[in-house]
């Protein structure tokens, strides 16, 4: 009973540091007085079918966590967190989308790896800033690869484009519950 409290214990304490960082990383991103709004999207299983299908990786979970980024009550855009499994642990990212669906700026939030942690690198994240809605980014083809972190690299892909793929039905619910 006692190590079941600790592992819970703990895994809330990973899971409220992941959520600040990604708050965080929101904030000195926008560096301007926004508002976040905190929510979760659990993923359909039809809709988690097609995605995986057309990018070839599952999600890590049923739902993952969205934040809707507003100023002046101005929709800016749309800030999704997920994991994709790097080799044998979980990669977390973020990924800021603008209104108009095109990703503006990503962050490794928590790379847990021992090699291939140069993915969190702003030079190599930049690759992904403009990619839009549906956009399947491929590797090799698309975005550089990394000498040492092809697992990462290839997962950190696929993850991107889940989230681009993603995106469309996030705001089609958001727009139905306003």
């Amino acid at each position: 009973m006692k190590s079941i409290f600790i592992i819970l214990t703990f895994s809330f304490l990973i899971s409220s540091e992941i959520k600040e960082q990604t708050i965080n990383a929101i904030k000195s991103f926008y560096n301007d007085d926004i508002e976040i709004i905190n929510k979760t999207f659990k993923i359909s299983k039809k809709i988690k079918t097609e995605i995986q299908n057309k990018v070839k990786q599952k999600f890590f979970r049923d739902q993952i966590y969205y934040w809707t980024i507003k100023k002046d009550g101005i929709n800016k855009g749309y800030a999704l967190l997920d994991n994709s499994k790097g080799k044998s642990m979980p990669i977390t990212y973020l990924v800021i989308f603008n209104r108009d669906q095109e990703i503006i700026y990503s962050k490794i939030i928590k790379y847990r790896e021992a090699y291939g942690g140069e993915v969190s690198g702003k030079k190599w994240l930049a690759q992904f800033d403009g990619m839009e809605k549906d956009s399947l980014y491929t590797f090799p083809e698309d975005i550089a690869g990394i000498s040492g972190a092809t697992i990462s690299v290839r997962s950190v892909t696929k993850g991107f484009s889940k989230l681009s793929l993603l995106l469309p039905y996030i705001i089609n619910q958001e727009n139905y519950e306003n």
